[in-house]
């Protein structure tokens, strides 16, 4: 009975390898399916190892590879992979993208790009593209060393970056896609947060548990616009008279946004609230919550 079922699925395994079909009339176009599959699945170009069934080596060059769906059946004995192979590294093409999506571009007005693999993105690359990923890489990978040397803890996201960073840039799992697009934003929000506070007390006396409420006069200094999965925040940065940074965070649509940035505009804002030492990367500040403007010091 165990040699007639191993018969079995070895007969399958071959039925399934004789399904592939390969078309295309050079190296560049090529596509890789399994026939009669409903869902071709994304485009891949390598895939090995997949448990008993095994394909290996395949490997298609070009702008965008071919697609491989192997059709388990559901039966969780194969694991399918999904991987995009470009022709260009696919930082310096989220590097584009975002270039693109500058206010005033014509090209962006009349043809606008859905995925990092999108064919403009390829004809409107540039080498400053290509620089400006090389250097966004580097900065990360520095990032995330000083990070594990300190013995920071690393979140998910942080390990996803560090997989991404260090890995083929020609070469990513679909699953990456979000991350690689918000990077070049990700990048621009922590340079210009690291610019504003050389000037401050970024490393204060350790208050880790310190948790006060009480009045102080802070000094505005810069705004950033923060885009998260599920939330889109104004985030405020001040600071005292000995030069510590204290945050705000106000979301977009609360209606009295342009009476808070009346006085965000002002030499210096009374402020009455909670506030919060807290660190991050090594910076250390104060988050200010349940907060009110002190009238009687106006």
């Amino acid at each position: 009975m165990v040699n007639s079922n191993n018969a079995k699925q070895l007969a399958a395994q071959q039925s399934a390898l004789k399904s592939l079909h390969v078309t295309g009339a050079n190296i560049s176009h090529n596509t890789i399916t399994t026939l009669g599959s409903r869902n071709p699945g994304l485009n891949l170009s390598t895939v090995t190892g997949l448990n008993s069934n095994t394909l290996s080596g395949l490997s298609i060059i070009g702008n965008l590879s071919g697609s491989v769906t192997w059709d388990s059946n559901s039966n969780g004995n194969v694991k399918k992979y999904e991987v995009f192979e470009t022709s260009e590294d696919i930082l310096a093409l989220s590097v584009t993208w975002h270039r693109l999506r500058q206010s005033g571009n014509h090209i962006v007005n009349t043809i606008r790009p859905t995925t990092l693999t999108d064919n403009i993105l390829f004809t409107q690359i540039n080498q400053e593209d290509r620089n400006r990923a090389d250097i966004i890489r580097d900065y990360y990978s520095k990032k995330l060393m000083v990070m594990t040397l300190r013995g920071q803890r690393i979140s998910k996201f942080r390990k996803d970056l560090n997989t991404f960073i260090h890995g083929d840039c020609k070469i990513v799992k679909e699953e990456m896609m979000p991350l690689i697009f918000r990077l070049p934003e990700f990048y621009d929000y922590d340079i210009q947060l690291q610019e504003m506070f050389s000037d401050l007390n970024k490393q204060f006396e350790d208050t880790e548990d310190q948790a006060y409420g009480g009045k102080k006069i802070l000094k505005p200094m810069k705004k950033f616009v923060v885009k998260l999965r599920t939330n889109k925040f104004s985030e405020y940065w001040l600071k005292d008279d000995d030069n510590k940074a204290y945050k705000i965070e106000i979301p977009i649509e609360n209606k009295l946004n342009h009476l808070w940035e009346h006085f965000f505009e002002q030499e210096s804002i009374p402020l009455q609230g909670h506030f919060r030492y807290m660190e991050r990367d090594g910076i250390n500040y104060f988050h200010l919550k349940n907060w009110e403007i002190d009238f009687t010091k106006t």
